[in-house]
């Protein structure tokens, strides 16, 4: 018999109107109730009860804390979430939750639990089956799909069928998934990150007002494979980006398009950019690049600059 432990966060899942709008009131409890689990034991937290858009990093840390210390008295973990900021809280518990053993599922809804056609007992449903599954990981169920913790992107905002995987397939719970290392808490992170998006005329001194600000980090959303204005602008983004490897500030280069990620090794603009220290995002999406370079930053000296996003080898998974 499977024993699982829900921790509700707040969301729409969990919300009732008020005169000012839908705002999380439901519990833990009424969300075990919508699963109907039977021939499992569920038991239930409320860990936080707030709209996801007032998320922050602190809030992660809380959920990663509460899994790595309850990790073995339970055979897998659903967090229930709001949507707006979902795969930010999945790429953070994916990469703070280092080679954990065992299912930790984010899901939600796109309208209240018990509003009628709400689709929130059919992503429970999922979430459950795959908290009660062999998969080993952090993943996103929702509107019928299973979504790595760090690939997930919201991709509408009223759709049932929300979510997209970026950059790798979904989620096969019939595939082996056991890590290969022990289980680790890595919940450090340095705040210090920014994400801009690049647009026609911006002017490269919004990078240096950045660096000049303190930021450690910053992540460009480039055009195409991750571009940047070069020598042939009327102004040119590379003395930024030579200022901030000086200055000790990572840049990381990602693209702006959806699918297909980063490459700054096949054009000018973006071979000249990482001469200059700039990192390739590779097929991350924005989410978990954000809470990835916030991470690299934490584990980095003062004063030096991330070498690279890998995890281990290969690309920034």
């Amino acid at each position: 018999m499977k024993k699982i432990l829900l921790l509700a966060t707040g969301g729409t899942i969990a919300s009732r109107e008020t005169e000012h709008g839908l705002r999380p009131t439901l519990s833990a409890g009424d969300m075990r109730a919508a699963i109907g689990a039977k021939g499992g034991v569920i038991e239930v937290m409320d860990l936080l009860s707030i709209d996801s858009t007032n998320i922050a990093p602190t809030h992660w840390q809380t959920v990663a804390r509460r899994v790595a210390d309850v990790r073995t008295d339970y055979d897998g973990f659903i967090v229930t979430h709001g949507t707006d900021t979902m795969a930010y809280t999945a790429a953070a518990l994916y990469y703070m939750l280092e080679n954990i053993d065992r299912p930790v599922v984010l899901t939600g809804s796109q309208r209240p639990l018990g509003r009628d056609g709400s689709d929130a007992e059919q992503n429970l449903r999922l979430a459950y089956e795959a908290a009660c599954s062999d998969f080993a990981g952090v993943c996103v169920a929702f509107g019928g799909r299973l979504i790595h913790g760090n690939a997930a992107k919201k991709m509408y905002s009223l759709a049932d069928d929300a979510f997209r995987s970026i950059g790798r397939a979904e989620v096969d719970l019939s595939a082996p998934s056991a890590p290969s290392a022990p289980f680790r808490l890595h919940d450090a992170l340095d705040e210090r990150v920014a994400v801009i998006r690049l647009y026609p005329g911006m002017k490269p001194i919004t990078i240096d007002a950045h660096i000049a600000s303190g930021y450690r980090g910053i992540i460009l959303e480039g055009y195409g494979l991750g571009s940047v204005p070069g020598d042939d602008a009327e102004e040119s983004f590379l003395p930024s980006l030579d200022r901030a490897r000086t200055r000790a500030c990572t840049v990381v280069l990602t693209t702006q398009c959806i699918y297909d990620g980063a490459d700054i090794t096949r054009y000018e603009v973006g071979v000249r950019a990482a001469e200059l220290g700039a990192l390739s995002g590779g097929t991350l999406p924005i989410e978990a690049l954000y809470v990835r370079l916030m991470q690299r930053l934490a584990e980095t000296p003062e004063g030096e600059t991330v070498k690279s996003l890998e995890k281990n080898s290969g690309e920034p998974r």
